[in-house]
């Protein structure tokens, strides 16, 4: 009974460390989709952020199982590939193979590869899985990638989740257009909306995009959003009272990136002044200045005790001057002059 008792108070104030015991634990990353014609190649199905690791720790990934919701099977596919993101995040050619699945099958089996070992702030900590296409067959047919249950293997635990993960879904179709770039945008306003952010405004003029980045004239990312159908992206982190020039807007899928314009060029903007304390006017100025000159510097005390002494000496030498005339004037008036003398030098 008392081993009972022990152990449930146990289970209720010591946690039970479980990895992978949540869907959360693995991130699907949403793309704007479209229906795909047969015989394309290297299409994108699933875009998957794999579990964060706790801080300071490392996790790598051995072995991912797929499992296709869909109703295409191997008859429509001749490759399936993992990548793992590039510095620059998101599907956009800087990605790296890891794995290449030249024959089926391709879903419900384990794929291993040589993924690297990842941190919390790692970029490959989000991978790609695209399909080539090969089939001519007319009958429409769709690929939906999905993670089950124990579908992951990591190097200290099985994952993800006790329930399904599911991607994006692919929908093949023999009237579909031949997948292309998007249609570059184009450059619209810009606005500061602060001393370190700009709104860089844009059109769409794409349907099969992505996302959308922003561009400096040598080409590096300053923001992204992988979003589609919008207008605006706002870049952050920059220096007050800047005039920014030269940056542009591309369009992005998994296809590749919208070509370079002078249309998706925006002209330069300048970021917001630091605010200041208030100016002073010239009138403060006069008042100050003028009040400065009126300001008489407080003696030091040995000035102070030069100037008593002063004011002593003078004092004594005119009482002795008063005192010799009462001594001239006669004798009968020196005890008279004498006392005036001695009250008028203890000021009495």
């Amino acid at each position: 009974m008392k081993l009972t008792i022990l152990a449930i108070l146990l289970a209720i104030f010591i946690p039970v460390t479980v990895y992978g015991s949540a869907a959360s634990d693995f991130i699907v990353n949403r793309q704007s989709t479209y229906d795909v014609p047969y015989g394309a190649t290297k299409v994108l199905i699933l875009d998957l952020t794999l579990p964060r690791p706790a801080k300071g720790q490392t996790l790598q990934l051995q072995s991912i199982k797929i499992h296709n919701a869909g109703i295409a099977d191997h008859t429509v596919i001749y490759k399936l590939e993992i990548w793992e993101d590039g510095s620059s995040i998101g599907w956009d050619n800087d990605e790296t193979m890891v794995v290449r699945i030249p024959s089926p099958p391709f879903f419900d089996t384990e794929i291993a590869g040589t993924f690297r070992k990842y941190s919390e702030n790692d970029s490959w900590q989000r991978i790609f899985v695209t399909l080539d296409i090969s089939s001519d067959f007319i009958a429409e047919r769709t690929i939906k990638a999905q993670l089950l249950k124990d579908s992951a293997v990591f190097s200290t635990a099985t994952g993800p989740t006790d329930t399904e993960i599911t991607g994006f879904e692919r929908k093949l179709r023999h009237d579909a257009s031949v997948p292309t770039i998007p249609v570059t945008p184009l450059a619209k306003n810009a606005e500061a909306l602060s001393f370190s952010s700009i709104r860089w405004h844009f059109t769409d003029m794409s349907n099969n995009e992505f996302g959308f980045r922003i561009l400096d004239a040598e080409l590096n990312e300053m923001a992204r959003n992988e979003t589609a159908n919008i207008s605006y992206i706002d870049e952050i982190g920059l220096t007050p009272n800047t005039e920014y020039s030269g940056r542009k807007v591309v369009a992005f899928n998994d296809r590749g990136e919208s070509l370079g314009s002078a249309l998706a060029v925006f002209s330069a903007v300048r970021t917001l002044a630091l605010e200041t304390e208030e100016e002073i006017t010239e009138e403060e100025v006069e008042e100050a200045e003028e009040t400065e000159e009126e300001v008489v510097e407080e003696p030091s005390l040995l000035e102070i005790i030069q100037t008593k002494i002063a004011e002593f000496q003078q004092r004594i030498n005119e009482l002795i001057r008063q005192f010799n005339e009462l001594v001239q004037g006669g004798s009968a008036t020196v005890w008279q002059g004498f006392q005036r003398f001695l009250s008028s030098f203890f000021g009495k």
